[in-house]
Parts: structure tokens; sequence; C-alpha cells
């Protein structure tokens, strides 16, 4: 597979975090606003909630311990490029 020429971590990475929490908080919200009619058993409703936030934990840990292990990895080739640079100027 070809690497992309793009930034390990580009905008469009932290904007699909950002995206994906949102989505949780807005299906958090709703499922609440639905534990509050009669229609639903409030206890299920939260025990559904409850692992939403599991799959919201465990799934954020994943994308974020690879968007610091990238970060990392483009870090160390930022400063030795810098140093590079450096070594050549003295």
């Amino acid at each position: 597979m070809a690497r992309s020429r793009e930034r390990p971590t580009s905008p469009a990475v932290y904007e699909g975090l950002w995206e994906f929490e949102a989505g949780f908080d807005q299906v958090r919200r709703a499922l609440r606003r639905l534990a509050e009619h009669g229609t639903f058993q409030t206890r299920e409703v939260e025990r559904f909630v409850a692992l939403l936030e599991e799959g919201r934990a465990a799934t954020a840990s994943y994308l974020t311990g690879a968007i610091e292990q990238a970060e990392t990895r483009e870090a160390g080739r930022l400063f030795r490029l810098r140093r590079r640079y450096e070594r050549k100027q003295e």
C-alpha cells in the first residue's frame, strides 16, 4: 500500500476524533431523553448508556493511542531533520 504524503495526524484525524466523541454524546443524550418516557425502563436505558460508555472509552483509548504513536514518530522525524540542518550550519 502506498504511504500518504499527508501528515500522519492531519487535522482530519483530530476532526474525526472530535466527531466520534460528539456522536457518542448525541447518542447518550438521546438515550437519556428516551428514558424519561414511560415507554422505557430507566434502569434498562441506563444499562445501555453504561455499555455505550464502555465502548466509547475502549475505542477512544485505541484511537488516541494510535495518534500518540504517530505523533511521537513525527516528532522524532522532525527532530532528526532539525538536528541535520543545525549540524550543516555549524
